[in-house]
């Protein structure tokens, strides 16, 4: 007799998927047809089990009057979040790379070798480990182009891949693992770019960026997100918006989602941050107008958002540290 306990929970069909849901769970089914549809599509485990919890009761079984579409307007609420925060995430991204390459060439050149050598880092024993590891990363991308293009042909025509060009074949984590081992000179010729950003806090806010764009990437979820590595800096955005402290710490915007508001509030333009402040207040309009089974005050918990987060759309960094 198989272990249920070591192989994990037993294949269902999809006629048994749905017979549990309703039957076990209380999980109103008006059209089998339609609800068979939607677990061929996307799956028990990503629909379901990803997006069942704000429709839960204590029991475990689901709130009164909740229908599968309910669960799926809440799937495709965080579908179009990913999309609207990777949208942003890549303008910050490109920004970045091109700081960094144009900070770390004015002061090493622009011969691929003076990127390729550890001692143009911070090759303290702490880092040398990870300095290693990404300059081997970067050799094997200069040694094996693979499929870029662009690489290739700088290898071919000049033997000299610069940094400007490297960095659009490296990941944002990788980036992000750069810029921690960069020379503080460096990492602040790159900082200074951005009002109220130390190098500090920078590295903290890439780290973090670069996990939510992995998030938005391979389609996990994203509305509930929790930075297990840590917390953003405080910054004055925190005191201004009056964010509450639970033991001396604030409890919204530090290893949340709106932790990566905040974040993006700092290093993107303010007209950009603006529209992206809308984008992500419509896509919760929308959520909210589609489906009665969850509510504002639930959400914003789970994403930890204030109830006044979209004042960061009007509020200037200025204005906030001088208040």
């Amino acid at each position: 007799m198989q272990n249920t306990m070591m192989s994990g929970k037993p294949f269902l069909t999809y006629d048994q998927q749905i017979d549990k849901l309703e039957k076990e769970k209380g999980l109103i089914i008006i059209d089998k047809d339609s609800a068979l549809k939607l677990l061929k599509e996307h799956s028990y485990f990503a629909l379901i089990s990803g997006y069942k919890q704000p429709f839960k009761d204590g029991d475990g079984t689901y709130k009164k009057n909740t229908k599968i579409e309910d669960i799926l307007i809440l799937y495709n609420f965080d579908d179009q979040l990913r999309s609207i925060i990777l949208r942003y995430i890549l303008m910050v991204e490109k920004h970045i790379k091109s700081l960094i390459a144009y900070s770390f060439c004015e002061v090493y050149g622009e011969k691929q070798n003076c990127y390729l050598d550890t001692t143009n880092y911070n090759y303290i024993p702490l880092n040398q480990l990870g300095i290693n590891e990404l300059v081997n990363k970067l050799s094997s991308i200069v040694n094996d182009p693979g499929d870029c293009k662009y690489i290739y042909y700088q290898k071919r025509k000049y033997g000299n891949i610069p940094l400007w060009v490297m960095m659009k074949a490296l990941t944002l984590g990788a980036v992000s693992k750069m810029y921690s081992y960069l020379p503080q000179t460096i990492q602040c010729k790159v900082s200074k770019e951005f009002d109220f950003v130390n190098e500090s806090e920078l590295l903290r806010m890439l780290d973090l960026l670069s996990r939510i764009r992995n998030v938005c990437a391979h389609n996990e979820r994203l509305y509930d997100y929790k930075y297990n590595k840590g917390a953003i800096n405080d910054t004055y955005t925190h005191d201004y918006l009056n964010i509450r402290k639970k033991g001396g710490q604030y409890v919204y915007g530090k290893s949340d989602l709106f932790a990566v508001l905040i974040t993006l509030k700092h290093l993107l333009t303010e007209l950009r941050f603006q529209k992206m402040i809308d984008d992500v207040n419509e896509c919760l309009n929308s959520l909210f107008r589609d489906t009665r089974q969850v509510q504002r005050f639930q959400i914003y918990k789970y994403m930890g958002f204030p109830e006044n987060w979209y004042d960061l759309k009007t509020s200037q960094l200025a204005e906030i540290k001088d208040v």
